[in-house]
């Protein structure tokens, strides 16, 4: 009578330690798609934000970057008082024209701006390339 309430036993908690697998590994499937169709979400946002411009303002290109205006400015200076100060400037310089007083900012050099400061690590911190 003993084997058999020992046997039931084991039987049960493995039944029960099974269903915690199968319903742990469920919760975070679900977790791990709700993540990436966040980012997914977040890019389509983006790209419908700005459909087809070429030229971006500096408000679209701080959204389009997921900064504030300021920030966005502040590396334009940053590069600029850089350029100013060596002559030179490693890499490629953010992509702006300014007209009259407006910046705009060209989307597919945006682009490639963004992959060339990524791939080269730079920082800006208070006003200076680090």
């Amino acid at each position: 009578m003993k084997s058999i309430s020992l046997s039931f036993s084991i039987l049960l908690a493995s039944f029960i330690l099974g269903v915690s697998f199968i319903i742990g590994s469920m919760l975070l499937m679900n977790q791990d798609k709700d993540q990436s169709n966040g980012t997914l979400n977040q890019t389509a946002e983006q790209q419908t934000l700005l459909p087809d411009k070429v030229l971006l303002t500096l408000k679209e290109t701080a959204t389009y970057l997921g900064m504030n205006e300021d920030q966005v400015m502040s590396i334009i200076k940053t590069e600029q008082s850089s350029l100013n100060a060596f002559h030179h400037f490693e890499g490629k310089m953010f992509p702006f024209i300014k007209v009259q007083d407006q910046f705009y900012v060209s989307r597919v050099e945006l682009d490639l701006w963004i992959q060339d400061a990524s791939s080269n690590h730079r920082r800006y911190l208070n006003g200076q390339l680090q």
